[in-house]
């Protein structure tokens, strides 16, 4: 079976296994429904695991009156049980999501990591990313499998290779320098903090190339070189445990912050949704950075196994 395919099998459980706890949660069901829940139920010990978990998910989501469930118009069933297949699909979906990239020499979970390579030059991984080096005779290459990193490049030897990142955009050689290389979802991004760096379009038909100097950024992709906003820090604020927000929407620094903790981060309701945030953010306790950024907001955060609801 394909990762794909696993993925949508889990994903049709849960769905089954959140329908039958909305249907169970309010009055007790008809003796013909009952009889398809137990067939249901008993038919797969997979089932039967699915619907627990999401049974004491459902009854530890304490401000849900349960009793007035099975009264709501379709309408409003129907949105229930949308939620609640959010929160049953996090668990696989997110446990997937931070599988090992095949291939990787180094990569990182929820958390930073800094590599030191063989010929001196220093990584910082950010949370979620993944690199692979090819450091054959005459090479000094990375490549950036997955998210962003922080390169510091050792200096060449004498008459020796340049260090050079590459994504399948891009490749950003360095001149003795400092800069970040990030992969999107439509192409690369390469922000350079210190001395200078080669920047390559591989996917451009020109082969086009630009120099780049300290505070320079640009986005590469099939468009081609496009230069962008420049950083004007030494480094960015991620590789150095911390993450700002500026009037950001709250679903969108969730998804941020969700990259550096186990557990999925999951924005349920109007109100959350429409919240915005503003603040400094220190990525070793998510948690903690979230109820600081939310507390002049009316937003709480619920934490259950694996899930923090923020609604």
């Amino acid at each position: 079976m394909s990762a794909a395919d696993a993925r949508g099998r889990r994903a049709s459980l849960a769905e089954q296994a959140s329908r039958w706890v909305v249907r169970r949660s309010g009055q007790p069901l008809p003796p013909e429904a009952q009889a398809e829940f137990d067939a249901w139920y008993q038919a797969d010990i997979r089932h039967a695991e699915a619907y627990d978990r999401l049974a004491r998910v459902w009854r530890r989501m304490g401000d849900i009156d349960q009793a007035r469930l099975a009264k709501r118009p379709a309408r409003g069933r129907k949105a229930t049980v949308a939620a609640l297949l959010a929160i049953a699909t996090a668990w696989p979906v997110w446990q997937f999501s931070r599988d090992a990239h095949p291939g990787a020499d180094y990569a990182s979970g929820n958390a930073l990591r800094v590599v030191e390579l063989p010929d001196g030059s220093r990584v910082t991984l950010d949370a979620e990313s993944a690199i692979a080096l090819d450091y054959a005779a005459g090479k000094r290459v990375v490549r950036l499998l997955a998210g962003r990193a922080l390169f510091e490049a050792a200096p060449a030897a004498q008459d020796g290779p340049a260090f050079t990142v590459t994504t399948p955009d891009a490749s950003a050689t360095a001149l003795g320098t400092r800069y970040t290389v990030e992969r999107q979802e439509h192409g690369t991004r390469v922000a350079v903090h210190e001395h200078r760096v080669q920047v390559r379009c591989r996917i451009c038909t020109d082969d086009r190339a630009d120099i780049l100097d300290s505070g320079d950024s640009v986005q590469v992709s099939a468009d081609g070189i496009v230069r962008g906003a420049s950083p004007s820090e030494a480094a960015p604020d991620w590789s150095q445990g911390l993450l700002s927000f500026n009037d950001v929407a709250l679903p969108a620094a969730a998804a941020q912050l969700s990259r550096y903790t186990s557990k999925r981060v999951l924005v349920l309701g109007d109100a959350a949704r429409n919240a915005r945030i503003s603040g400094t953010a220190r990525l070793a306790d998510p948690k903690r950075a979230l109820e600081l950024l939310l507390a002049q907001t009316s937003v709480r955060i619920t934490d259950l196994p694996g899930l923090l609801l923020l609604r």
